[in-house]
């Protein structure tokens, strides 16, 4: 046995050992891509859900937007007419101020 069988005998060792190594690598990143896939189908899926709903909700909403802008346009305005109404209540003086 002289070096050149021991430096086969390791070249046979390194590439036996290499393949196992490959082979544990491929299974685990076959592994992580089935599960990846998955998750993306759950995601895709509740993504489609989510969007279904918006599409409901905007459908039940668009034609109650005119009247939901025309209470809001008349809070407002009753808002400005009293803070008006307040506003000359209080003049010449303080809210704090007694008597």
């Amino acid at each position: 046995m002289d070096m050149a069988w021991f430096r086969d005998l390791s070249i046979t060792i390194l590439c036996l050992v290499t393949t196992v190594v490959l082979i544990f690598v491929s299974l685990l990143t076959y592994r992580l891509y089935r599960k990846a896939k998955s998750a993306l189908q759950l995601a895709e899926s509740a993504a489609k859900k989510a969007y279904d709903t918006v599409t409901v909700i905007q459908e039940f909403i668009r034609p109650l937007l005119p009247v939901i802008s025309l209470i809001q346009g008349i809070c407002g305005g009753l808002g400005g007419i009293s803070k008006m109404f307040n506003k000359g209540n209080n003049e010449g003086g303080n809210d704090n101020e007694q008597g």
